[in-house]
């Protein structure tokens, strides 16, 4: 919605502000309006704008650590566990509308494949099909290592005032918990701790502004990685951490020194133990789909999602989240986000393959929850 300059400058003068109040704040709101973004002057306007007290606000920007459930979920190949954080009832509300309002309006290059809308796993998949040679590079805890220091200075670079840029930052990041840092192994704790200190607060992972919140910062990477394989005649995209440049019969590959130099030099951390070069003959996975021939889902995730299809119905989702999440002792919380996983995946598998999607749905509607909301009914429909 645009800014109403000529009422908001009636007012203002009504008010007795100052010749230079008024042009300074026309000014700043001009630079956010030609972006499309709400203009906010104050933490109090913020309010105004989002229809919520604003000594609630204050409330949740003091106590903002306080503000986050957390669980864990088994990744995805079953190689450890990954920390989810979903923020409290009003944070997640203030943080929908920053994203939608805010990060949502901030545009991003087509080589960031991951959290934008139309875009999806399969589109990431299909860039990289029939290749040659791939070069894959992981970024060490994405979300992890972006601090709110570099979310202030984004919203600062938008145009928001210092004051505003400091609050939406302290908003949409929190404080890492005694677990993770426990998690890291020596060797990961030297390098995020060059980039983060304990004190610092980053992007919680399971906050809907921190995906294109991370999208954002790293704008400055994809510009520089997509000019670099424009250069070498290859391709390439991000998927969140997942990094991919890949060749067909012709083309170049650029050497993973330069890659990495160019990673470390826009504050990301390579995560050495997941780079892999893949040669044509080799079961070539990117983001999880096969892309050796075409592109497919890998036989092993159909069958793990079937395996919790079978054993959720069989013996109930709580009993089978015993034996394979961790952090189980609020059933609800977990059934819930363990039901939301499900449902997730298998509304990717049917985006790639509608057949074995609509398979695993009829069984999944066979699962007792043990709770009335039925939250998959529109996915079922939209499926169907």
């Amino acid at each position: 919605m645009a800014f109403p300059f000529d009422e908001y400058v009636k007012s203002a003068k009504e008010l007795g502000r100052s010749e230079p109040f008024i042009r300074e704040t026309v000014e700043y709101a001009t630079i956010l309006d030609a972006q499309n973004l709400p203009v906010i002057f104050t933490m109090e306007h913020f309010a105004v704008l989002v229809g919520m007290p604003s000594n609630m606000i204050a409330t949740i920007l003091k106590f903002r650590n306080n503000q986050y459930n957390q669980f864990y979920i088994q990744k995805r190949r079953g190689k450890g566990v990954r920390l989810i954080r979903t923020p409290e009832k009003k944070l997640l509300y203030l943080q929908k509308w920053i994203n939608a309002n805010i990060l949502q309006k901030v545009p991003v290059l087509e080589c960031c494949t991951a959290f934008t809308p139309g875009i999806s796993l399969a589109t990431n998949g299909y860039i990289h099909r029939n290749s040659s040679r791939i070069l894959k590079i992981d970024l060490l805890k994405f979300f992890d290592t972006i601090s709110e220091r570099r979310v202030y200075g984004f919203f600062k670079y938008l145009g928001y005032h210092p004051n505003v840029a400091f609050d939406l930052a302290q908003l949409t990041t929190a404080h890492p918990t005694f677990e993770f840092w426990k998690s890291l192994s020596v060797v990961e704790t030297f390098k995020i701790g060059a980039k983060i200190s304990f004190n610092d607060s980053t992007l919680p992972q399971g906050a809907p502004s921190s995906p294109q919140l991370a999208n954002c910062i790293a704008a400055n990477l994809d510009n520089r990685l997509q000019k670099l394989s424009e250069k070498l005649g290859c391709r390439y995209s991000r998927y969140a951490d997942d990094i991919v440049f890949s060749v067909q019969d012709q083309g170049e590959l650029p050497t993973f020194q330069l890659v990495n130099r160019i990673i470390r030099s826009e504050g990301f951390i390579v995560n050495d133990d997941k780079t892999r070069y893949l040669k044509k003959g080799m079961k070539q996975i990117v983001t999880g789909l096969t892309v050796s021939h075409g592109f497919h889902i890998p036989k092993s995730f159909r069958q793990e999602i079937f395996k919790h299809l079978y054993y959720s119905k069989k013996f109930g989702p709580f009993e089978h989240l015993k034996r394979w999440m961790k952090d189980n002792h609020r059933e609800h919380e977990i059934i819930y986000s363990f039901k939301d996983w499900l449902i997730g995946n298998i509304a990717y598998i049917h985006s790639i393959d509608q057949r074995t999607g609509k398979k695993m749905l009829s069984q999944f509607n066979k699962i007792l929850w043990g709770f009335e909301e039925d939250a998959n009914a529109q996915s079922s429909d939209e499926m169907k």
